[in-house]
C-alpha cells in the first residue's frame, strides 16, 4: 500500500509540471476554460482564495456565450444572474444594440414595439430612430417600389466626361388618403451571396436635402396618394466585392399635416 501511494504521488508530481489541475481544482477550472467547470470549482470549493478570481471569470464566460449565441435570452441570462455584476452595464447596452439589430431585422411594427417597451428611456437618437421605423412599418403597404434599374454615370453630368460613378432608379408609388411630404428609402449595396455590405439613404420627396444641399422646388411638393416618381440615387463611393445588385426599402414617411410639420 505504501509503494502504491508513492508511486501516485509521483505520478501526480510528475504530471503537476504540465498540468496544475491534478493538485489544484482551480487550475483545473482555468484549462477548461468554461461555465461549468468554474461552477463546479465554486460549488465544491466556497473557501478556496481563488473564489473571487473565478466569479469574476465566470461572470466573463455568461456574457460571452450571450455575445456567441446572439440572442435575447442569452442576454438575460447573464442579466439575471449578474443584478449587480461588474460588467451589468456594458451588457444592458450590448443588449438593447441587439434588440435594435433584431428589430430592423424583423422591420415589423411588433419588433419595433418591443424595442420600445423594453427600453423607453436611454438612448435619446436610437429611440428616436426606433419611433421613425415603427411609424414606416405600420404604413409599408402603403409604398410600392418597382425594380431598380442601375448604370454607370458621369458624376458631374458631363455626358463626355469619364464614367466614374453609378446611378440607381426606381419608381416609387404612395397609396392611402394623405399627400407624402416626405419619404426616405435605404438603399442596400448586396454582395455576391446577397449579403448587405452597405447602406445610404436618400429621399424620394422631402421639405429639404440632407445636409442643406439645394434642391428643386419640384421635389418638395408633397406626393399625393397614388403618385408615382422616380426615386433618383448616384454615388461614387461603392463598397468592395459590390454584385452591382441593390436592395430598396422605405425607412421613413411622414404625411402633411403630421404634428410637428
Amino acid at each position: 500500500m505504501r509503494t502504491s501511494s508513492f508511486l501516485g504521488l509521483s505520478l501526480c508530481a510528475f504530471l503537476v509540471a504540465g498540468n496544475l489541475a491534478c493538485t489544484n481544482p482551480f487550475a483545473a477550472a482555468q484549462e477548461a476554460d468554461t461555465i461549468e467547470a468554474y461552477e463546479t470549482f465554486l460549488a465544491e470549493n466556497p473557501n478556496s482564495p481563488f473564489v473571487t478570481q473565478g466569479s469574476l471569470r465566470l461572470e466573463e464566460l455568461y456574457l460571452e456565450k450571450a455575445r456567441q449565441d446572439k440572442t435575447l435570452e442569452s442576454y438575460d441570462v447573464y442579466l439575471d444572474k449578474y443584478p449587480k455584476g461588474t460588467l451589468r452595464e456594458k451588457a444592458v447596452e450590448e443588449r438593447r444594440t441587439f434588440l435594435f439589430d433584431w428589430a430592423g431585422e424583423q422591420d415589423t411594427p411588433e419588433a419595433w414595439q418591443k424595442f420600445l417597451d423594453e427600453y423607453p428611456t436611454g438612448d435619446k437618437k436610437l429611440k428616436q430612430q426606433a419611433r421613425t421605423r415603427l411609424n414606416m412599418a405600420q404604413h409599408r403597404d402603403l409604398v410600392t417600389i418597382g425594380a431598380p434599374s442601375i448604370e454607370q454615370i458621369n458624376l458631374a453630368e458631363n455626358p463626355d466626361g469619364p464614367l466614374d460613378g453609378w446611378g440607381i432608379y426606381a419608381d416609387v408609388t404612395v397609396a392611402g388618403d394623405k399627400p407624402v411630404k416626405e419619404l426616405d428609402l435605404e438603399v442596400a449595396y448586396l454582395g455576391p451571396e446577397g449579403q448587405v455590405l452597405d447602406t445610404d439613404k436618400w429621399p424620394v420627396v422631402a421639405p429639404a436635402l440632407p445636409g442643406n444641399m439645394p434642391v428643386e422646388e419640384e421635389f418638395k411638393i408633397p406626393m399625393k396618394p397614388g403618385e408615382t416618381r422616380t426615386f433618383e440615387w448616384t454615388t461614387g463611393d461603392m463598397p468592395a466585392d459590390w454584385s452591382k445588385k441593390v436592395r430598396l426599402k422605405p425607412v421613413d414617411i411622414k404625411f402633411v399635416g403630421e404634428e410637428g410639420e
